[in-house]
């Protein structure tokens, strides 16, 4: 199994921070920029929701209002659309999984969001978890911290140059993750063994480490993933 550290590995982790931040910042049309605004309006009202103590009435008034704008997005399609390779390729061309991730998507309510960046030849993940995805109480349900290292992780595993799906996540949870608290998870590129990649991470709070995980990834071509994206729109199509 070779290790990670090779100069070709730090080549493409530069290219990978270069890709990421043009993604990210790049100008948006008029729709995705609405979308990502909606999709924080509608983020804000989740977790409002979630730690509310409004009264039975106001609730129904917010019922009906949300049943009204549920009626005006109907009849616009379900699906997010893939704008090239996605599974947080990080090298791929896919914008549109920084918008509609459930972790990542600026436009997605249920993403936190979590906003990642390439830093020192590393993937480093910044976010912020809300009521909405409290577990023990004041924490943050560990089926979010797995579902963020996966997302972590996979980004991670393109510093390999390649596009890879998770075989298997590990997570050790070292102490309860606050909610309300802005965490970092490190993601490194440990060693990659023909289609097998492996990755590790960590999460901080406050300096403290609250989770470990580590990831293996196994490397698909762009092709197979085309497939399954095909094969999702023949079952819609149906």
């Amino acid at each position: 199994m070779e290790p990670a550290g090779s100069d070709e590995a730090v080549e493409i982790a530069g290219q990978l921070a270069e890709h990421l931040a043009t993604v990210i910042n790049a100008p948006v049309e008029e729709r995705i920029a609405a979308a990502r605004r909606v999709g924080e309006a509608f983020r804000r009202a989740i977790d409002l929701l979630t730690a509310t103590g409004a009264p039975a009435e106001r609730l129904l008034e917010v019922e009906a209002l949300m049943t009204q704008v549920a009626a005006r997005l109907e009849g616009f399609g379900g699906n997010r659309r893939y704008e090239g390779l996605a599974e947080a390729s990080g090298l791929g061309h896919d914008r549109a999984h920084f918008d509609w991730s459930p972790l990542l998507g600026m436009a997605n309510p249920l993403a936190p969001p979590l906003r990642a960046s390439a830093e020192d030849g590393m993937i480093v993940g910044r976010v912020r978890f809300g009521s909405a995805y409290e577990g023990p109480p004041g924490c943050v349900h560990g089926g979010y911290v797995a579902a963020a290292f996966d997302e972590v992780l996979g980004l991670t595993q393109s510093l390999s140059g390649q596009v890879g799906m998770t075989a298997n996540l590990s997570v050790n949870y070292r102490r309860p993750t606050p909610l309300h608290t802005d965490l970092r998870f490190e993601g490194r590129l440990d060693a990659i063994s023909g289609r097998k990649v492996t990755t590790s991470g960590i999460l901080l709070a406050g300096g403290e480490v609250t989770a470990e995980a580590s990831g293996l990834f196994i490397t698909v071509t762009p092709e197979r993933f085309a497939s399954l994206a095909a094969l999702r729109q023949r079952v819609d199509d149906s």
